[in-house]
């Protein structure tokens, strides 16, 4: 399984101690676990990912050879440092990781950045990850 170094990275501005887990397979955003905290795309997953431009090159399926979408979720509340591209570095509790999405390429669409702000008490940003 080949997880891309390109990612998008949603997550809150404060620190709430709720799994998102639950809500992102309400959604439809997870699909089938292919590791511990890392999922396929689930049936909804492009309903809450507004990909830009006019003809983006995404793999849903998981592949052996070629990087593909996936979602990562923490699994133990360890705090997970982050260094997203032109931002400064986030040490996180909670957050979710989208692979395989390069700068600028996709972004939440307000219904998913809504049902994580509602499940968690807090607003949710997003920013993309250095490779």
């Amino acid at each position: 399984m080949q997880l891309s170094a390109y990612r998008l990275l949603l997550y809150p501005l404060q620190e709430t101690g709720v799994s998102v887990t639950p809500v992102l397979q309400t959604l439809g955003v997870l699909g089938a676990p292919l590791a511990a905290g890392v999922f396929a795309t689930g049936e909804h997953f492009l309903d809450h990912l507004c990909f830009l431009g006019c003809s983006p090159d995404i793999e849903l399926e998981p592949q052996d050879n070629k990087p593909f979408c996936y979602i990562r979720v923490p699994m133990d509340g360890e705090i997970t440092i982050f260094q997203p591209i032109r931002k400064p570095v986030l040490h996180l509790q909670q957050w979710v990781v989208v692979g395989n999405i390069h700068e600028a390429e996709a972004v939440p669409d307000a219904a998913l950045l809504t049902a994580l702000e509602t499940a968690s008490g807090c607003r949710w940003k997003f920013a993309y990850l250095k490779p």
